[in-house]
């Protein structure tokens, strides 16, 4: 069972409409998946290691209803 996102309820990206910013759970090597993205770190990091050791968190940009996932954007403080 996979852990809810709530993927809707995060912040705009000011950058870009229809887009979000949160902590995204993804595989970053071949073949490339994205899980989803997730209000504070800590449940991602929770729902990567669930998945295994393949997946990684990073903070970043999502493009709602889609799997397209812009990492690299500094978080917030705090």
């Amino acid at each position: 069972m996979t852990i809810r996102s709530l993927a809707k309820n995060l912040p705009a990206d000011p950058d870009n409409e229809g887009w979000v910013l949160g902590w995204g759970v993804l595989r970053d090597r071949h073949p490339w998946h994205f899980v989803d993205v997730y209000a504070d770190q800590q449940t991602a990091r929770v729902e990567a290691q669930r998945r295994g050791t393949e997946y990684v968190v990073e903070y970043g940009s999502h493009r709602l209803g889609s799997d397209e996932f812009v990492c690299g954007i500094t978080p917030p403080e705090g």
